[in-house]
């Protein structure tokens, strides 16, 4: 088994919403992204996909995008992103989702000795755009990871590797400690893996260790449109 993630695959659910408008690197992104991972995916593979999955506003209209990544190789964890309008109950997206896709939402899951914990995240205090309202889903947010990694305490025997999964950074622009990377750091986690930055934001982006975390920004032109491979063999004593 081989751990890939991929965030912001921004699919058009529809709505006609195309993605070249943000850089020619952006024509044609889904097809890169699907003939990517049919030339490295395997079936025994697992595939994180980190938020902003379909532009969709309504899940039936995100539908044939959600049939789409269920037809892709392996087992596929989904993740909320904040473009994600489309997301409901977990019990209403089981219902009609292809079988290969699990819905990670505050939970956890563990596969072959490795733990995954995640949840969608939100901006961070003393981020440029954080606001007095954003303080409160922050909050949520944290509570969400602590619980997902909560969950993982009794099993501790169970699993060799942990990787938090995340649609927004785990930190501000800065790189300041925060609840998402106290939780980390606190249960060691040996990976990070996030999305939601484009563009210019990609450079300046926490990527590579930080503690006992390796960090993997994710978004789909942060790894040109093919997932990244999360190393398991990299671990920090």
């Amino acid at each position: 088994m081989r751990i890939f993630a991929i965030g912001d695959l921004h699919l058009e659910g529809g709505t006609g919403k195309t993605m070249e408008r943000f850089g020619e690197n952006w024509r044609n992104h889904d097809e890169k992204i699907f003939q990517a991972w049919e030339q490295l995916g395997r079936d025994d593979d697992v595939l994180l996909i980190v938020g902003d999955s379909s532009w969709a506003l309504r899940l039936h209209e995100a539908q044939p995008d959600l049939d789409r990544i269920g037809r892709m190789k392996g087992l596929k964890l989904l993740f909320k992103g904040n473009h994600d309008y489309w997301w409901q109950s977990v019990a209403k997206m089981a219902a009609v989702l292809h079988p290969s896709i699990n819905i990670m939402q505050g939970n956890s899951l563990i596969i072959n000795r490795v733990a995954i914990a995640g949840t969608r995240g939100w901006l961070c205090p003393n981020d440029a755009y954080f606001e007095p309202a954003d303080e409160k889903i922050y909050q949520r947010e944290v509570q969400r990871l602590k619980t997902a990694l909560d969950s993982l305490q009794e099993h501790q025997a169970d699993f060799d590797f942990l990787i938090v999964a995340l649609h927004y950074p785990p930190t501000n622009m800065l790189h300041h400690s925060s609840g998402f990377t106290d939780l980390m750091d606190a249960h060691q986690a040996n990976a990070c893996v996030y999305g939601h930055l484009h563009g210019e934001s990609i450079k300046t982006a926490l990527t590579g260790w930080r503690g006992t975390t390796f960090h993997y920004l994710v978004s789909a032109d942060a790894v040109d449109f093919a997932p990244a491979e999360i190393d398991l063999s990299r671990k920090k004593a």
